[in-house]
C-alpha cells in the first residue's frame, strides 16, 4: 500500500450555500482511498476564530464545529487539516505590520494564533496555506496578500525574497517548533506567478531547510483547471516533498454536468498540448511525491448544479488509483469503476466505456475555440474564458467575435461551432443506444447520464446559435454581446446557464 498522502477537499463556492455532498463524510472517503481530509478551508477561517481578538459568541461555536469535524475524521482513521489565506491577521496586526513578510511582528501575530490554533486542535496533522487570492473573514480580522507591501525591503528583495522568507518562517515555526505540517499552496496562477515557475520556485525554495513535514502543493497544470495547459513542469523540481492538485468537477467545463472523464490525461499527459511520453503521472512525478490533493467536488463560483456526482466519481476514483500507482493502465480503471457501478454485462460496459473515453473531445468541442486559440495563443485563460462555471461572459464573447471578424476568420469559427453540435449529437446517439432501451436502461444513474448528454447537446446547439449571432453583428461592444446572449437564453433557456451581470 503507498505511503503517499491522497487529501479529500470539497471547495465550497464563496458567498454560496455550502455543498452538501458524501465528499465531507471520512467513513465514505476511506472506502474511496482517501487518507486525509481537509476539515475547515480559508472560509471557514480558523486563524481568525483563535485571535484574541475574536469574538466568542461566533468563535466558539465553529470551533466546537471544526473539533467535531476533527474526531470524526480521526475516529475514521484518516489524518485532518485546516487550510488558511496567508496572511490572515487581525485588523490590529495589520495596522501595524501591513501584512509585511519582512516584518518580525507579522511572524509574531501568526506564532500567536498558529500556537492557539493547535493548542485548540492538537490532534491536526497540520495546516495549509494558499496565498494569490484572498477571502473575506470574520469582522475582527483581515487577510492581506504577503506580496502587496511596497516598503523599502519588499521592493530591494522582490517578490522571490518574501516567499524565501515565508518558507523559512513557516518551516521554523510550524514544522519545527510546533511539530506540524505545513503545506505551502502555490496559487499565484497569473503569467508571473511562482506556480508553474521552475526558476522563480527555484530560488523561492533556496532557503528550506530540509524538515521533512514542509510540503509544497502545485496543479498539475500549468496555470488553472483549463486544457491548452502542459503538464506543470515545476512537479519535477528538486527540494521539498510535493503534492499534486487535481479537480474532478472541473469548474471551468461545466461544473460535473457533461461527461468529462479525465483518468486517461492524468496518466498520459494531455494530447493537445503535451509531447507522447512526457507528461501525465506515468511520465513525470516529483522526486520525493508526497501525494495528491484532490477536489472531489466543487470549484469556482458557481452554486452547486450538478443533480448527481457521477462524473466527478469516475475522475475521483481514477486519480485515487494513480496515486496509488501511477503505472495502472487508465482504461482498467475506468472498467474496474464501472463494474462496480453495476454496470455487470462485459460488452455493453465495453461499449459505455469507449462513449466516457470520447468525453475528452466533447469537452474540448464544446468549450475552447481553436480558431481564437489560434490567433490569441493564449496559454492564461485559453479561450478568454468566454464561458465559467454556469456563465457566459459578455466581454469576453465580444473581444473573440471581433478578433476573428477582423481576422476573416468567421467560417472557420462557425465550422467548428457546427461541428461541435455534431459530435454532442453523436454522443447522445451513443448514450441512448445504451440507456434508452438498451443494456443499462434500468440503471440507477440511467437519467442523469442520458440527461448529461442531452444537455451537452443543447449547449452545443445554444452556443451555435449565439456566436453565429455575435459574429453578424461585429464591431461588438460589451452590452451589445450581452444583448445577444440574454436574448439566445430567453429564447432556448437552459439552466442553470445564464449571462454575467
Amino acid at each position: 500500500m503507498t505511503e503517499r498522502m491522497i487529501i479529500a477537499y470539497v471547495h465550497d463556492p464563496p458567498s454560496k450555500q455550502s455543498i452538501d455532498t458524501r465528499w465531507r463524510e471520512p467513513d465514505f472517503l476511506v472506502e474511496q482511498g482517501f487518507t486525509d481530509l481537509v476539515i475547515a478551508d480559508q472560509i471557514t477561517g480558523c486563524c481568525s476564530l483563535v485571535m484574541e481578538e475574536a469574538d466568542g459568541k461566533i468563535s466558539e461555536d465553529n470551533l466546537d464545529e471544526i473539533h467535531q469535524r476533527l474526531q470524526n475524521t480521526i475516529n475514521c482513521g484518516m489524518n485532518a487539516w485546516v487550510m488558511e489565506d496567508l496572511f490572515t491577521l487581525s485588523k490590529e496586526a495589520v495596522k501595524t505590520t501591513k501584512g509585511c513578510p519582512h516584518d518580525e511582528q507579522t511572524w509574531q501575530a501568526m506564532s500567536a494564533n498558529l500556537q492557539a490554533l493547535f493548542d485548540r486542535l492538537p490532534d491536526l496533522k497540520g495546516i495549509i496555506f494558499r496565498f494569490g487570492e484572498t477571502f473575506e473573514t470574520e469582522p475582527w480580522a483581515s487577510r492581506i496578500d504577503p506580496f502587496s507591501c511596497q516598503c523599502e525591503i519588499c521592493n530591494r528583495l522582490g517578490r522571490i525574497g518574501g516567499l524565501q522568507r515565508i518558507i523559512s518562517e513557516l518551516e521554523e515555526l510550524v514544522c519545527e517548533q510546533l511539530g506540524m505540517y505545513c503545506v505551502i499552496r502555490m496559487w499565484d496562477l497569473g503569467d508571473n506567478g511562482f506556480h508553474s515557475d521552475s526558476e522563480q520556485q527555484s530560488s523561492a525554495l533556496a532557503n528550506y531547510n530540509e524538515n521533512s513535514r514542509l510540503v509544497v502543493s502545485v496543479k498539475h497544470t500549468a496555470s488553472d483547471y483549463w486544457r491548452f495547459q502542459p503538464w506543470n513542469d515545476s512537479i519535477s523540481l528538486d527540494g521539498p516533498k510535493r503534492l499534486i492538485e487535481f479537480q474532478c468537477e472541473r469548474e471551468y467545463e461545466f461544473l460535473g454536468l457533461v461527461p468529462n472523464w479525465l483518468g486517461n490525461h492524468w496518466a498520459t499527459g494531455f494530447p493537445e498540448v503535451d509531447a507522447p511520453k512526457s507528461a501525465g503521472l506515468a511520465n513525470s512525478q516529483p522526486p520525493n511525491w508526497a501525494g495528491s490533493y484532490i477536489i472531489p467536488r466543487g470549484g469556482g463560483w458557481s452554486e452547486d448544479v450538478a443533480s448527481d456526482d457521477f462524473w466527478s466519481a469516475i475522475n475521483s476514483d481514477a486519480i485515487v488509483a494513480l496515486t496509488i500507482n501511477p503505472e495502472r493502465n487508465a482504461e482498467d480503471i475506468l472498467d474496474s469503476f464501472l463494474e462496480r457501478q453495476g454496470f455487470d454485462e462485459k460488452e455493453s460496459r465495453a461499449s459505455f466505456a469507449t462513449l466516457i473515453q470520447m468525453s475528452s473531445d466533447l469537452v474540448l468541442h464544446l468549450r475552447y475555440l481553436p480558431t481564437f486559440q489560434d490567433l490569441s495563443n493564449q496559454i492564461w485563460m485559453p479561450s478568454n474564458n468566454w464561458f465559467r462555471d454556469d456563465t457566459f461572459v459578455p466581454g469576453a464573447c465580444a473581444e473573440i467575435a471581433n478578433l476573428v471578424s477582423n481576422e476573416g476568420k468567421d467560417d472557420k469559427f462557425r465550422d467548428e461551432r457546427e461541428f461541435a453540435s455534431i459530435i454532442a449529437r453523436t454522443q447522445l446517439t451513443r448514450a441512448q443506444a445504451l440507456f434508452d432501451g438498451g443494456r443499462f436502461t434500468n440503471h440507477p444513474k440511467a437519467r442523469f447520464i442520458l440527461d448529461s448528454y442531452q444537455w451537452a447537446t443543447r449547449f452545443a446547439e445554444l452556443s451555435e446559435s449565439m456566436w453565429d449571432d455575435l459574429l453578424s453583428s461585429t464591431p461588438l461592444n460589451r452590452e451589445e454581446a450581452k444583448a445577444i446572449i440574454e436574448s439566445r437564453l430567453s429564447l432556448n433557456p437552459l439552466p442553470p446557464l445564464r449571462c454575467l451581470d
